[in-house]
């Protein structure tokens, strides 16, 4: 019989430190699956643990959007009653009225449905809803693009957003099935130009 002594099981391959603990399992010999498991919790902690991966280039830029995006949603809960009980109290009749929540969960903008069903790299936004009119802005980066390609869209019913284009426009890709929250839409380079726009959307709809 092999006296197993600490040395002896900490020379040990990992397999064969496993099998070992099983064989003296199955012959109930609980030192020897003790000693075994005491050995395999040492490894275990001195292994480097695997934390998450590196952002790619796009995902970084995705995280930052949202950040940016919610900062100026939260700066225009600041300015304007964008509250759900107000939202719900101005949209009495309007059937199957829900208020849009300013952001996600996390605090974060929203995950747009085009990046959702996979057919753009980016599509986060924050949007605020009161009776059957939606507003929204918006980053947007089509698929195999540069991050230079992004732009930001505020989208809008017609009457709201001055030289408002049709969505059609501002999203050329976007199916029948990719319901757009409103029929007009403008597209910026730069999100203070956007962020601009959003505000006298809400200025509007809030009036």
């Amino acid at each position: 019989m092999i006296d197993w002594t600490d040395d002896r099981v900490a020379a040990l391959s990992d397999q064969d430190l496993k099998n070992l603990r099983a064989n003296a399992e199955r012959k109930s010999a609980g030192a020897l699956v003790a000693q075994c498991q005491a050995e395999i919790d040492k490894r275990y902690a001195a292994k480097p643990r695997k934390g998450p991966g590196p952002r790619s280039e796009v995902k970084e830029f995705e995280h930052v959007m949202s950040e940016q995006l919610a900062a100026i949603g939260k700066e225009m809960a600041g300015k304007y009653d964008l509250s759900e009980e107000t939202a719900k109290a101005n949209s009495v009749g309007v059937k199957g009225f829900k208020a849009h929540k300013l952001l996600d969960a996390k605090g974060f903008a929203k995950l747009g449905g085009m990046q959702r069903d996979g057919s753009v790299a980016v599509d986060r936004y924050i949007s605020y809803r009161r009776g059957v009119d939606i507003v929204t802005l918006g980053v947007f980066l089509l698929k195999d693009q540069p991050i230079e390609a992004h732009q930001f869209h505020v989208i809008a019913p017609k009457a709201l957003l001055d030289g408002a284009r049709p969505v059609a426009e501002i999203r050329p890709t976007a199916t029948e099935a990719q319901k757009q929250s409103a029929d007009s839409g403008l597209a910026f380079k730069e999100l203070p130009e956007a962020a601009a726009a959003f505000d006298d959307v809400l200025a509007k709809i809030t009036a």
